[in-house]
This record gives C-alpha cells, structure tokens and sequence, in this order.
C-alpha cells in the first residue's frame, strides 16, 4: 500500500503542478490578449490561450482528480469529515465545471473572432469577446487555485480560515479584474 500510495501522492502533485502551470499561463496569455491593438497579436495570444488550457490546465485537472478520488478511497476518508478536504473537492469540482463552461466558452469565441478578424481590432469586437461573466471566471481561476493549494497544505480542521482564505481569493480576482479592464490597450508599435 505505502507504494501505491507513494505513487498516487507523485500524480496528485504532478497534476497540481500541471494545472497551476497552466493556469497561469492561460492568464498571461489572456492578459496579453487584453492589452495589444495589433489584431495579429491579438489572435495570437488568444491561440496561446487555447493551447496552454488544453495541453496544460484540462490535463492537470484530470490527473488531479483522479488521483485525487483515488487518495481518497485509498485512505477511507469521507469526503466531508474534514473541512480542508470538503474546501478541496468543492472548490476543485467549481473549478473544473467553470473551466469547462463558462472559461472554455469564452476563449473559444475569442479564438474563433480572431481569425476571422479584419485590419483592426475594434472596441466592438473587444466588447463581444469579454464578456462579464467570462472575465469574472477568468480573474477567479487562480485565485481560488491557490485556495484549494492552501487546504491541501495548510489543512485547517475548521472552517474559518478557509472562508477567510476564499474571501481573500474573491477580492484578489475583483482587483485584477477591475485594474485588468481599465488598462488601455497598448498600440501595437509600443508592444514588445
């Protein structure tokens, strides 16, 4: 048991790994995305977008699960007798539905407006592409990862420090939405 176990640790790491990696990734594409005017770049950073969440972020999320459900059996314990293991799995399994609705929804259009775009990339088209509930989604994702990293190491046995932890995840992802969509987007002689 202790190597079964040995190796299950390894992939649920590995996955973390995996998945915060791509996380990150995705929001400094997406970032990027937000701050050119140059529609070439534009499209490229929205490519970039679907490649690290489809080749990072969805497998990591996979492997996290599976060797997480695993871990889980194979210790016996219930999925809701600990606070950190409940924090973990809820907000894994909100996570992993937003991501595969509402993030991929919103990326997939962005990638689909940009390559049928023109010369210029309108405020129209940008409107069209951000679209309030995907930016909330977007800004949230690695907040609340770094939540559910918090519960797997911390492993608070009450409740409070988790909701403090989400709260504090919740005004991180309104901040970076709020600063993110005041930027001006750069001109695409000025961007790098």
């Amino acid at each position: 048991m202790a190597d079964y176990y040995l190796w299950l640790r390894f992939a649920h790491l590995g996955g973390a790994v995996l998945l915060g990696g791509g996380l990150l990734a995705v929001f400094v594409s997406e970032l990027r995305s937000w701050r050119v005017a140059d529609p070439v770049r534009f499209a490229e950073a929205t490519w970039y977008t679907a490649v690290f969440y489809d080749t990072l972020a969805l497998p990591g999320a996979l492997l996290l699960a599976g060797s997480g459900l695993l871990l889980v059996s194979l210790l016996g314990v219930g999925y809701f007798d600990q606070p950190w293991l409940t924090g973990m799995w809820a907000l894994f399994l909100f996570e992993f539905v937003e991501g595969n609705t509402v993030t991929r929804i919103q990326f997939r259009r962005s990638l689909r407006l940009a390559r049928n775009l023109g010369s210029e990339l309108t405020p129209e088209v940008r409107r069209r592409v951000r679209q309030p509930l995907g930016q909330a989604a977007h800004f949230l994702d690695l907040p609340l990862f770094g939540v559910i990293l918090f519960c797997g190491a911390a492993r608070p046995d009450e409740w409070w420090p988790i909701l403090a932890a989400l709260a504090l995840a919740l005004s991180a992802g309104g901040t970076m939405a709020l600063v993110a969509s005041r930027t001006p987007a750069l001109g695409s002689a000025s961007t790098p």
